[in-house]
């Protein structure tokens, strides 16, 4: 984003966090919704906020699998995304 002259202004709300699966305490899957609604992209030089129209696409589903290595730690090997899931939807 930095790379197009933005960055991000507003707020993120995160929700619904839930461990949906661990296998013998060495992985886990995690998914949580993410509500982008008030989040926009803002022109760096201008200060312009790029205020969109909100929609079900403003809603996320993420989707974490993680492994815990030697030392005991959660690292993360995939993530995924799910625009307008409707797990996440909100009205």
């Amino acid at each position: 984003m930095k790379e197009q002259g933005l960055t991000s202004t507003g707020a993120y709300r995160y929700y619904g966090f839930e461990v949906t699966d661990v296998a013998i305490g060495k992985t886990a899957a995690v998914r949580y919704c993410e509500d982008q609604r008030k989040a926009y992209s803002k022109e760096i030089k201008t200060d312009k906020v790029r205020r969109t129209t909100p929609s079900d696409d403003d809603f996320i589903l993420t989707t974490l699998q993680a492994t815990k290595n030697s030392r005991g730690d959660w690292q993360v090997q995939t993530t995924s995304w799910k625009k307008a899931d409707a797990s996440c939807v909100q009205r």
